[in-house]
């Protein structure tokens, strides 16, 4: 069952009427500016992949044309780079949080015929951690702790005191020793970082272990892939969509996947096989095409049996989510995010199905009012199985 219904957020926004943002910069709502500055152009560009998630809008009135310069002494508060920022969007007199960051560039607008503006982008908080660049030894024995340990500098807590960051979810990877365990094992090794920056380390830790790291309004999520299995919302053509485009593509699809490295102290091969059975189409001709094919990966980083079977299953379904995918537009909806389910109704199969969101982007503008697009993988026909 899903999370929210289109009757039910139609209710909710009184019949999706009157946009409404309310923007607040380190702390304060913009709107409650006494010099007349409006908002304009807003997109937030949410991810629940590896990339950071991205908003930009444009600040209006600010620029003086009697004496052709920018009010930068009025508009300072609200332009200064490093500030907080948090998006909420929504209608009439409710609105919900979509984006928490930090303004990270500042353009100062003028073209010929149109009005000058103050252009902002912020991004979350891996726009800091892409940063820094450096080598070190963790204390952690597990690469869960120690993304932990790293999201503890003293940058983030920072970063959480100003509400940039709300809360920090970090699932335990599978290579941390219960507790009374016994002697650590050959992969619960000293853990380094060697020249790479903090966001490296972590989207090198997810990816050993097929895990996601994103955030969602603040929520800072190290977690197993598609571990949520909400399903956001159910929507057919009658129901906000203005747009969608199905695809389902068997190209770069293999039946095996193997994962091999070397135990260099037993000099003996690991390895680890997983076979690809998903329905990827309603007759039987698809398959018969990547029958017996297979890709053989070398990686020299797995070290253990275990290891080997994270890895092949991360590459599994890498290579799933490729097959099917969902670019939508619809009414806009604060309350549809990545990171979780979406289901496409009332259409028939194959273009029903549920979909992962990768990517959802906001817009708001004067012209156009509140729109939303998704972005969605799916692994198979007719569900979210692997």
């Amino acid at each position: 069952m899903a999370t929210y219904t289109f009757a039910e957020l139609k209710r909710k926004y009184d019949g999706f009427q009157h946009p409404l943002i309310v923007l607040t910069i380190n702390g304060k709502n913009f709107a409650d500016n006494k010099y007349g500055f409006g908002v304009s152009d807003i997109e937030v560009e949410l991810t629940s992949g590896y990339e950071a998630s991205i908003a930009t809008f444009t600040l209006y009135n600010t620029f003086d044309v009697d004496t052709s310069e920018f009010r930068i002494k009025d508009a300072k508060p609200y332009i200064l780079l490093g500030s907080s920022v948090e998006i909420a969007l929504g209608y009439e007199k409710e609105a919900r949080s979509v984006f928490c960051g930090f303004i990270s560039r500042v353009n100062f607008v003028y073209e010929e015929g149109d009005m000058p503006g103050i252009r902002i982008t912020a991004m979350d908080v891996k726009g800091v951690m892409m940063a820094n660049n450096y080598s070190r030894q963790l204390t952690a024995t597990s690469y869960g702790e120690a993304v932990k340990e790293i999201l503890n500098k003293n940058a983030y807590m920072n970063m959480s005191n100003k509400q940039i960051i709300k809360e920090i979810i970090v699932t335990d990877t599978p290579d941390k020793q219960p507790p009374g365990g016994g002697p650590p094992k050959a992969s619960d090794r000293t853990i380094e970082m060697v020249a790479e920056s903090d966001y490296e380390f972590v989207v090198k830790a997810a990816k050993k272990y097929n895990y996601e790291f994103f955030t969602e309004c603040g929520n800072v999520y190290f977690r197993k892939a598609k571990s949520n299995n909400e399903v956001v919302m159910e929507m057919g053509p009658a129901e906000g969509l203005r747009h969608f485009d199905v695809e389902y593509d068997i190209t770069g699809l293999v039946e095996t996947i193997q994962a091999r490295s070397t135990d260099v102290g037993k000099a003996k091969l690991i390895q680890a096989k997983k076979k690809f059975s998903n329905k990827i189409s309603i007759g039987n001709k698809a398959k018969q095409y990547i029958k017996k094919t297979e890709k053989v990966y070398l990686d020299a980083t797995v070290t253990s049996q275990q290891e080997a079977d994270y890895r092949v299953q991360s590459l599994m379904e890498e290579m799933s989510y490729r097959f099917g995918s969902l670019e939508c537009d619809c009414i806009g909806m604060p309350e549809l995010m990545p990171g979780k389910f979406f289901t496409l109704k009332s259409l028939g199969q194959p273009p029903d199905n549920e979909f992962y969101l990768v990517r959802v982007v906001h817009r708001m503008s004067e012209d156009r009012g509140f729109e939303t697009k998704l972005y969605g993988k799916a692994a198979s026909i007719g569900g979210k199985t692997l």
